[in-house]
């Protein structure tokens, strides 16, 4: 006896893709480096963890790699560990809107209740809280997290993604 399953051409492909999603959570391209032309690089989050919701630290850990690729043959030569990046309780983030960045009007009064002073300014957010918000309430993908905190990543470690 033999059974076996049968797949519309849409359902394979989607079974195609899944089998070849790679196993990064998100990557970037990096510029060619001035003294090894003969490698592509690009970061890599390999992975990436909280601490126990119980313990104290509100903290996402996040795993970056460099990768370097022959461009001849396109074969990864090395991966490089590159510094983790730790989001922590310290970090804020500026909270975004429909249309842009969501500002507040912060208003200075002096003891008898006058206005001396008001000012228009982004509003922020602990960077963990905000991106468990993101994420749970679908604004945002993950992936789309790591998109925008790589970018930050790379200035941040640029001499340690040089210095390969």
């Amino acid at each position: 006896m033999k059974t076996e399953i049968i797949l519309t051409p849409e359902v394979q492909a989607v079974v195609d893709a899944i089998k070849n999603t790679g196993k990064s959570w998100h990557e970037i391209a990096l510029p060619d480096h001035p003294i090894y032309p003969q490698f592509a690089r690009k970061l890599v989050v390999t992975g990436f963890n909280t601490p126990d919701l119980e313990g104290d630290e509100d903290r996402i850990y996040v795993n970056i790699r460099q990768y370097l690729i022959l461009r001849e043959g396109n074969v990864i030569h090395k991966r490089l560990k590159m510094p983790d990046w730790m989001i922590h309780e310290g970090n804020v983030e500026e909270i975004m809107g429909k249309n842009g960045i969501l500002k507040g009007i912060y208003r200075t009064t002096d003891d008898a209740g006058e206005i001396v002073e008001e000012k228009e300014a982004p509003l922020k957010s602990q960077s963990v809280q905000y991106i468990r918000f993101l994420i749970k309430t679908k604004s945002v993908h993950l992936v789309d997290i790591f998109a925008q905190f790589i970018g930050m990543y790379i200035p941040m470690f640029d001499k340690e993604i040089n210095e390969i």
